[in-house]
């Protein structure tokens, strides 16, 4: 019988949660045996030279969206286009979302998603989706727990959608993921204050982007956060706030001890970019805030109050939001799981911020957080060699010529980036 041979990533700068060192990582069958500045090399092992590159774990996208029905279309990337996207970007694990039908339990849904996840050129988990309120889905939450599903998205918005919970529907989900050792992830934003802003523009064909901004004002986020604090300081659950973009969201919701996540369009965006000719593809839910919303995240992600980065990945094509659309009827979304990494990586280097920040950011906490560490999230023995190596003087300008064969309109061009490899 063969021996397996093993692979040696020798004299690069290794980079976990907790600092960097100098070693090398030796693998095999997938997985890391041993993590050293000085080691033993077995008979039948290849060598990559990795001087002065740096060994990161696999980024681990936390929030996508492939394939799923938006107003009348479709997002551009599904599984199989999605996740070669992810990987080239080194990202070597998602978590996606179930899509709840009617009439459709939870356990069915999740059997769907997985099955559609198959194609998969990466690890993928699932996030469950919980937009109805029934007495029988509650019921199936426990269950899917034990199997391993542990967190679970409810909408404070989303209404016309067939998508929405209320606040008390909210707090009993809750209080049975937290009973359960699960996590509830929300999308917080405040259904009657955004019901109150759109009814003032709302069915005068307004096709200037800037209205879908306008219809959905910073102060749903704030009310929907607090809502949020009072329910997580009620039931003992732990709750996840997806895609926060106010500084008094991430103020409040830090407060609270709520978790928070981020995503790189409210970073590196604002509200300026809906008076570009192509404005209508910035058209996101939540949407781009002020520059002041800018700086507060961008404090966040060093001081602490930001625990995750993840994209929301859900791309579209230029004809997936034709010029002349009301305001209302531009789907909403956009993509970024192929340039998310690289560009946050390039803007860390330039800053001179801890590498090992970034790992937290981008791979570590959504690892903790969602029970995949140790396997994923951290460079060690005995876990996944699911790993990152970059040059951090290879550094370019984003061109569409570097998101080859893809299709999808991509925001990003002309940042500058970091590519793995």
């Amino acid at each position: 019988m063969k021996t397996t041979s093993y692979t040696l990533l020798e004299n690069g700068t290794v980079v976990n949660a907790d600092g960097e060192e100098q070693a090398n990582v030796l693998i095999r069958e997938r997985k890391i045996v041993q993590v050293s500045p000085k080691l033993t090399i077995p008979v039948d092992t290849t060598v990559i030279d990795c001087s002065g590159k740096y060994i990161l774990p696999g980024i681990i996208d936390s929030h996508t969206h492939m394939g799923i029905p938006i107003k009348n279309g479709w997002s551009a990337d599904d599984f199989d286009s999605g996740t070669r996207a992810a990987l080239k970007a080194g990202v070597t694990t998602i978590l996606d979302f179930t899509i709840l039908e009617p009439g459709q339990s939870l356990t069915e849904s999740v059997a769907k998603r997985l099955k559609q996840a198959e194609k998969s050129h990466i690890t993928v988990g699932l996030h469950c989706n919980i937009t109805r309120y029934e007495k029988s889905l509650l019921k199936e939450i426990p269950d899917l727990i034990r199997q391993g599903i542990r967190s679970f998205k409810a909408f404070t918005t989303y209404e016309e959608a067939g998508m929405y919970l209320t606040y008390a529907q909210i707090k009993k989900v809750a209080r049975i993921i937290g009973k359960h050792g699960g996590l509830l992830m929300v999308h917080a934003e405040d259904n009657e204050t955004i019901k109150a802003a759109t009814k003032q523009y709302s069915g005068q064909n307004l096709t200037h982007p800037k209205y879908h901004a306008l219809s959905r004002p910073p102060e749903a986020e704030r009310l929907a956060v607090e809502k949020l604090v009072e329910i997580h300081q009620q039931t003992g659950c732990p709750i996840y706030i997806v895609h926060l973009n106010t500084a008094a969201g991430l103020e409040i919701a830090k407060a609270g001890g709520l978790l928070v996540e981020t995503c790189p369009q409210y970073l590196f965006f604002n509200d300026s970019v809906y008076e570009q000719p192509d404005g209508r593809m910035y058209v996101i839910s939540p949407p781009l805030r002020k520059p002041s919303d800018q700086k507060a995240l961008w404090e966040g992600l060093l001081n602490g109050q930001v625990d995750t980065i993840g994209t929301d990945h859900c791309p579209f094509r230029l004809s997936d939001k034709p010029e002349g659309l009301p305001f209302e009827q531009i789907p909403n979304g956009m993509g970024g799981i192929e340039t998310a990494f690289p560009i946050m990586l390039a803007k860390w280097l330039k800053e001179g911020w801890p590498l090992s920040r970034l790992v937290q950011l981008m791979s570590s906490h959504a690892a903790r957080i969602f029970g995949l560490y140790p396997q994923k999230g951290v460079i060690q023995a005995g876990s996944d060699a699911d790993v990152v190596i970059f040059d951090p003087d290879n550094r370019q300008t984003i061109t569409q010529q570097d998101l080859a064969g893809r299709d999808a309109w991509n925001g990003y061009l002309g940042l500058e980036a970091v590519w793995p490899g």
